[in-house]
């Protein structure tokens, strides 16, 4: 039987055993190391963890994802919803509406629309009306593009039809995930493809404004709220499921995702948020390819990000949209955001908490501001639409006389004046046959004399119209209402 003495004494053994087989270069049992120096292989090297883990400062976009690590916030801008909004600091301040100026208009004077109040009243109409399908949204994005060249032609006359902008996360690039369908930007821009619009002659507008912003830089973006909205409705597919029955347990788990996504308030949308920050990343992000670009070059390339963090400053941007279904008081929204080279920081170092500067906030957030204005009448339309979007669109002169209204004469046909009657002289048989003697008078008397004016001489004695006179306007046209 063992005892505990003895086994004590073999467990001493067992630890002062020397394994040589377990060394590094050690001969195995049955092989000398004499004669094998030549074909002994060398001994394994154990590769260095190069792998470097950074913990992310407390307030910083990652500490933010980690500590919510159970709500899908690191998707696509089209994805987020209103924590989006709140996580990143996002406040929106609505300010006091824009209803003037307007015109002081006699009542019971009627003025007649010119054919561009026409337009305009129709292109207005276009943006009210509430439909979602494509060929709406197309008009819509049509007829903002026509009213906006039209109302300031030298700021907003080149529009960019289906912009696709990039969002930058520190290192990473995501590429033509904030859709937009218009955008413009400052003017004098030649590296840029713009829709040409007809405008009218600069003669009846201000002149161009001064921009201290470079040339071909998002300055003005357009969201439609309706296309908006259908795209988060159909935002996730659902496969059909055997003999191309519908699945319908899957389909309403879809329609709750979709319902997420809609904001709780339409005018506090996070996807305009994601459009402020995207407009403003592009006036600093440059993609350059390393590699000479070529027609047979992959489109998967490499491309590398050339930003200089230090070069940062405040950007301002703006977005504008419209009321939709509101047919008795519709109204223009314009937001504006001043995005600050703090918030544009935590997206290019998103590990770092931000840092504000003494004239910011605690919280490095995006303060956004937006502004209703009224539709109608069209007349003053420019002036309160240059009221929400600054002189950096509508130049300074816009605000000297804050009731001048400058588009009367654009907007309304010329007054006819009211001219003399013009009544023939009727000759009698008498005097023409004593004009055939040879006391003939003067030829320039005769002629003289066919256009005195004579008082008519019963009622019925009036100038008939001539059949090429111009026959009154049959087409509708812009109530006194919509134009003044």
């Amino acid at each position: 039987m063992l005892t505990i003495d003895s086994f004590l004494d073999q467990l001493r053994a067992i630890v002062h055993m020397s394994p040589s087989h377990d060394k590094p270069g050690a001969p195995k049992p049955g092989h000398s190391n004499q004669g094998d120096s030549g074909n002994q292989a060398p001994p394994t090297k154990k590769r260095p963890c190069r792998r470097h883990i950074t913990r992310p400062e407390p307030g910083s976009l990652y500490d933010i994802l980690h500590d919510h690590a159970g709500i899908p916030l690191y998707v696509v801008p089209i994805c987020w919803t209103d924590q989006h909004a709140r996580l990143l600091g996002a406040r929106f301040n609505k300010r006091p509406g824009v209803v003037t100026p307007v015109p002081d208009v006699t009542p019971g004077v009627w003025l007649e629309p010119s054919k561009m109040a026409q337009t305009l009243t129709s292109e207005l109409h276009t943006l009210v009306r509430e439909d979602a399908t494509p060929a709406r949204a197309f008009c819509k994005n049509r007829a903002m593009k026509h009213i906006l060249s039209t109302l300031f032609p030298a700021t907003l006359a080149r529009p960019k039809t289906g912009a696709e902008l990039n969002l930058y996360f520190g290192h990473r690039v995501f590429r033509k995930v904030v859709r937009i369908p218009c955008i413009w930007k400052s003017p004098n821009s030649v590296d840029t493809s713009f829709d040409s619009c007809p405008t009218l002659p600069s003669s009846s507008f201000c002149q161009a404004p001064k921009s201290s912003r470079d040339a071909g830089m998002p300055m003005l973006a357009y969201i439609n709220r309706s296309q908006l909205a259908a795209i988060r409705k159909n935002l996730y597919g659902v496969l059909r499921g055997p003999e191309n029955n519908p699945n319908e347990p899957v389909s309403r788990l879809q329609r709750l995702r979709s319902k997420m996504l809609v904001p709780a308030d339409p005018n506090h949308d996070p996807y305009i948020v994601a459009i402020l920050l995207a407009m403003a990343q592009a006036h600093y992000y440059h993609e350059t390819s390393s590699q000479p670009s070529s027609p047979a070059s992959p489109q998967g390339a490499r491309r590398s990000i050339r930003v200089a963090p230090s070069s940062f400053s405040d950007v301002k941007v703006q977005v504008i949209t419209h009321d939709e279904g509101n047919d008795s008081s519709p109204n223009f929204v314009i937001y504006t955001a001043t995005v600050t080279a703090t918030f544009l920081h935590r997206f290019t170092f998103p590990h770092k908490a931000p840092k504000p500067q003494p004239n910011e906030d605690a919280i490095a957030g995006m303060e956004i501001s937006y502004t209703p204005v009224s539709f109608w009448p069209i007349l003053g339309l420019k002036e309160r639409l240059s009221k929400a979007l600054g002189p950096e669109i509508a130049g300074d002169s816009i605000y000297d006389d804050p009731n001048f209204i400058g588009l009367w004469d654009p907007l309304l046909e010329p007054q006819p004046q009211p001219r003399p009657p013009v009544y023939h002289h009727h000759h009698h048989s008498s005097g023409l046959k004593r004009r055939r003697g040879a006391d003939r008078e003067p030829l320039s008397q005769v002629l003289n004399s066919s256009f005195e004016e004579e008082p008519p001489s019963s009622p019925d004695d009036r100038p008939v119209l001539s059949p090429a006179a111009k026959r009154r306007r049959t087409a509708r046209r812009a109530s006194t209402l919509e134009v003044c």
